[in-house]
């Protein structure tokens, strides 16, 4: 980013414009994807130096952001210039216009909304450049933009070619999320709205490659809220919104994200906070997708506002996604306005006919066991008030239990100590093996016990012994401690009551790193603890215990081991996120 031109001789013209664009920076450099030169780097190159065939010899730079700041008595103008590097072609212009009086509020959006048309705009340009070129020749994310294209289009064809593109991408690079991430968005589309026959291996194939993207890269956005979306259509709540509260965490100004994880919202039976997130997206990003309309209206819905659902998703064309005529549908008979309800009902069983039955006449409880399994409500009320409007708009039978919905296994299983032998015995999918005793087997036991609950590893290690260095934390520190967690205690519950989900997540995540300090200075009874006692050596030790474990399972119950595998996470925190319901019988 070129450094901001200014009105030259003005002090705080030049403050803002320095501001400005570390501002900008600091967004871009949220997005996984951009490297961003560093603000001193770009304050600090002359005239001569941004030329764009100079830059892009010296850093390798693709694209330059030329800006300007020109104040005046009432307001202040921001122009942005995208160039593309090294051929120096304009690619975009935008200019903001900020009330003075507004520019402190408004300085931090103004930056985001820059952002997110700079992310628009290169990727558009980066991918017309990548679908000219043959694929052997593309890069790692050239072969990302490709992909993600292919899957706009819907279909299973376009779904195969993706998927192509992103085994490319892991052959490249084995270590790149995105690889995974890709995978898993085009078994996603196979689980959620085509191969019905396929739907467990659909299921568990998004489930396993968003797992993998996340365990390759924690701090990737993307990858944190695809893998919430597959758990909420999992019906797997809580550890989803744990997810998607990080998506938002980690990259609270991207517009597409946010879009996206406010429709979830609503699937989660929160609709004022989707409503929140899709406000913030359409104000990031006004030159937005179509679909946004189609995601957004769906909060509104479920906050019982089908006028304001209305207003929305009529902006967008018909049949970006197969059930948004039904939603127009219900949403016109709740204001009773019969006539229209009727006629987007039709259309959505001719949609329905062709999209869904590829020409079968549905059976007449067909439609509605679509709707219910394609829209994942934690609510039955949510769910009772899309049917009601339904029944209202046309729809005359109930959906046939299981039609679109294949039953979850709850099938009973066994992890048994037997103190006697020094052995486990392990029951799982009809299969019982034995290992030796071991204390990650121990460890699972406990995340076995409670799914989704996230246990500390200072909960799961125990106490360690301390040494002889010291006190680890004076009394001083420890009440500095505890009354920097009631600050962010009432910090979360005022951020959950106002739907900030960006400063919520950052309290959550300082909260725990706090927490972490306090846990590993303090033993049993609040006892400070001796220096040499961190929380790295019980996340070290718990790690290693379980995965050896893991292993162990694996050899002598591959099945058991492919589960747990992909279901139990390590870290500072541990937890236990089935990839399916079991109903699990413990002895220890």
């Amino acid at each position: 980013m070129a450094p901001v031109r200014e009105q030259p001789g003005d002090p705080e013209a030049v403050r803002l414009a320095n501001g400005f664009l570390e501002d900008v920076i600091a967004e871009l450099a949220r997005f996984p994807e951009f490297e961003v030169l560093s603000a001193r780097t770009s304050l600090a190159l002359t005239k001569e130096e941004l030329h764009p065939e100079r830059l892009a010899a010296r850093f390798g730079v693709t694209h330059l952001l030329d800006s300007a700041i020109v104040p005046s008595p009432s307001s202040l103008r921001v122009r942005a210039d995208l160039i593309e590097v090294p051929s120096g072609v304009q690619l975009w212009s935008q200019r903001y216009d900020v009330p003075l009086r507004e520019l402190f509020a408004v300085q931090d959006d103004v930056a985001a909304r820059v952002a997110n048309h700079l992310k628009g705009h290169i990727h558009r340009s980066r991918l017309v450049r990548a679908k000219a070129r043959p694929v052997t020749t593309l890069e790692a994310y050239d072969c990302w933009l490709r992909g993600r294209a292919c899957l706009a289009q819907g279909t299973i064809t376009a779904d195969a070619e993706a998927r192509d593109l992103f085994e490319r991408v892991l052959t490249l690079d084995p270590s790149y999320a995105r690889g995974y991430l890709g995978l898993s968005l085009s078994h996603f589309n196979e689980w959620s709205c085509q191969l019905w026959s396929e739907w467990e291996t659909s299921e568990r194939l998004a489930f396993e490659y968003a797992k993998k993207a996340v365990d390759l890269d924690d701090t990737d956005h993307l990858a944190h809220s695809v893998l919430g979306r597959v758990l909420v259509y999992r019906r797997q709540y809580a550890p989803a919104r744990r997810h998607l509260e990080r998506a938002i965490a980690l990259c609270p100004n991207d517009a597409d994200c946010l879009a996206q994880v406010g429709f979830w919202y609503a699937y989660l039976g929160e609709p004022e906070t989707g409503i929140a997130m899709t406000e913030k997206a359409f104000r990031l990003n006004p030159l937005h997708d179509e679909v946004y309309c189609v995601y957004g209206a769906i909060p509104y819905f479920v906050a019982r506002r089908p006028k304001d659902a209305l207003a929305l998703v009529e902006r967008a064309p018909p049949n970006l996604i197969v059930d948004q005529s039904a939603y127009i549908a219900a949403a016109y008979a709740h204001l009773d306005e019969m006539a229209a309800a009727r006629r987007h009902f039709a259309q959505f069983l001719g949609i329905f006919q062709q999209k869904i039955t590829f020409g079968r006449v549905p059976d007449p409880d067909e439609p509605l066991a679509y709707l219910l399994h394609v829209n994942p409500f934690a609510r039955p009320e949510d769910a009772a008030y899309l049917a009601d409007g339904l029944r209202k708009a046309g729809l005359t039978s109930a959906p046939r239990e299981g039609a679109y919905l294949p039953a979850r296994s709850t099938e009973a299983a066994a992890f048994a100590l037997d103190p006697a032998a020094g052995t486990w015995s392990l029951t799982f999918a009809g299969k019982t093996a034995q290992i030796r005793d071991m204390k990650g087997c121990r460890d699972l036991g406990l995340l076995l016990s409670s799914p989704g609950q996230r246990f500390h590893v200072m909960e799961i290690a125990g106490r360690v012994h301390e040494g002889d260095g010291g006190a680890a934390m004076d009394g001083r520190a420890r009440a500095a401690c505890q009354r920097r967690i009631q600050e962010l205690e009432d910090e979360i519950a005022d951020s959950e009551a106002k739907h900030d989900l960006g400063r919520l997540g950052k309290a959550r995540a300082e909260l725990e790193q706090v927490t972490d300090q306090l846990v590993a200075a303090l033993g049993l009874g609040g006892r400070a603890r001796k220096l040499g006692d961190p929380v790295e050596k019980a996340r070290t030790a718990v790690t290693w215990r379980v995965r050896s474990a893991l292993k162990k399972i694996a050899e002598a119950h591959p099945e058991l081991g492919r589960h747990l595998g992909v279901s139990v996470r390590t870290g500072t925190f541990c937890a236990y996120d089935p990839e399916r319901e079991v109903r699990w019988r413990l002895t220890m």
